[in-house]
């Protein structure tokens, strides 16, 4: 292997050495500390306490901002405020913040993580109510083996590195193929930032432009959207907007009942020629029929688990749609993008609808997903909204 990828895993080879830390190494760390407490009961929360039993590390709790999940059980352990840590586990606990930031400080150890802070408001907040040691989850990122395997969960900061070294030569060939010189060195930066935890700089675009890049494409009326994970309504309001409320039809996914709801109630609102050009479904976007569990959380970030308390119904948006034109297909599931594309298999190949697919939810992901939209005869084009944490593939 050579050029740029394989210069990027040459130079991982040789300070692998000077970047990792054993399970055993992390544990002697944990262990100068009463325990362990995980700020925020969500995707990243719920992953890195996965992660963390599987290297029998057993958290005491987890807490959160949210007052609606104070009392609640959380994966067999107790929601908590905040403002009780420090009273019911003492003040020598360690509070891991699980949020995933677009925040530019990454620090590569304990110590450093307490020197420099992380997300500020939520660590003053979390000091202010006499928890002394708090660090961001990436602390934890040099223990390679503690994220082997089992990358379930959106833990984008920590990724599987021993996967990404065994695709190394198809990561090398996305790299060759991506359609422009911007994507290629979005994409050798977050390889970089996910082998090293730091890394050069990733050109990133605002939040706004998320599946609309300007430079890239532009919606128009007459657009036949397929939305999957469309949550509230927030990309059908973009879309809206985009094209002076002018659609030919959008078709919505969110299997996460109280969303769902909310994006009934977002698309009850719209005039009525617009109404009917809207079809909602409460499915899953997935490879076949039948139903999956899902793990919801009523807000962002719900995901399939085997784990997950509620059941919903899955489908194939080939089932869906039953041979009604798509113009652009959008997903962000939370890594249950490879299964939805294999089920839209067959609209893509008829109508050859516009993708848009996040690429960060599983290691994997990083090559998997824009090898299926190659395979699918697009040009594949990466753009960055966070950095090496939230980014999407545009096939075209």
């Amino acid at each position: 292997m050579s050029g740029v990828i394989g210069e990027i895993f040459a130079r991982f080879e040789r300070e692998r050495p000077r970047l990792e830390q054993t399970v055993d190494e992390l544990k002697a760390a944990l262990g100068r500390y009463s325990g362990v407490a995980l700020y925020g009961a969500g995707s990243s929360g719920i992953a890195l306490l996965l992660a963390l039993r599987r290297a029998g590390i057993e958290p005491l709790c987890f807490a959160d901002g949210a007052p609606e999940k104070w009392g609640t059980v959380c994966m067999g352990l107790d929601v908590v405020p905040p403002r009780e840590l420090a009273g019911r586990f003492g003040a020598n606990i360690l509070v891991l913040v699980c949020i995933n930031t677009d925040g530019q400080t990454y620090c590569r150890s304990f110590d450093e993580a307490l020197r420099e802070g992380g997300h500020s408001g939520v660590h003053q907040r979390l000091h202010d109510c006499g928890c002394a040691n708090v660090v961001d989850y990436i602390a934890l990122r040099r223990c390679f083996a503690l994220f082997r395997g089992d990358n379930t969960g959106n833990l984008p900061s920590c990724p599987d590195v021993d996967c990404l070294v065994e695709h190394r030569e198809r990561i090398e060939q996305i790299y060759e193929r991506l359609a422009d010189g911007q994507s290629r060195e979005v994409y050798a930066n977050i390889l970089t930032f996910r082998l090293f935890g730091e890394g050069p700089e990733i050109p990133t675009l605002a939040q706004e432009e998320k599946y609309f890049p300007k430079e890239l494409l532009t919606p128009s009326a007459g657009e036949h959207f397929v939305d999957c994970g469309a949550f509230d309504g927030q990309t059908l309001r973009d879309l809206l907007a985009l094209t002076g409320n002018r659609i030919g039809a959008y078709y919505g996914l969110e299997p996460d009942p109280a969303n769902f709801q909310r994006l009934e109630r977002f698309a009850a609102q719209l005039p009525e020629e617009l109404r009917g050009k809207v079809e909602l479904s409460p499915c899953a976007a997935w490879s076949g029929a039948g139903e999956i569990p899902l793990y919801a959380l009523h807000g962002p970030g719900s995901f399939a688990a085997p784990y997950g308390g509620t059941t919903v119904d899955a489908a194939t948006i080939d089932r869906l749609l039953d041979g009604r034109r798509a113009t652009a297909i959008k997903m962000n599931i939370e890594g249950s993008e490879l299964a939805a594309l294999k089920g839209a298999r067959e609209t893509i190949r008829r109508w050859h609808p516009r993708l848009m697919i996040a690429g960060y939810h599983k290691t994997w992901d990083f090559w998997e997903v824009p090898e299926l939209m190659l395979e699918a005869g697009y040009t594949v084009y990466l753009r960055s909204y966070m950095h090496h944490l939230s980014f999407v593939f545009y096939g075209l």
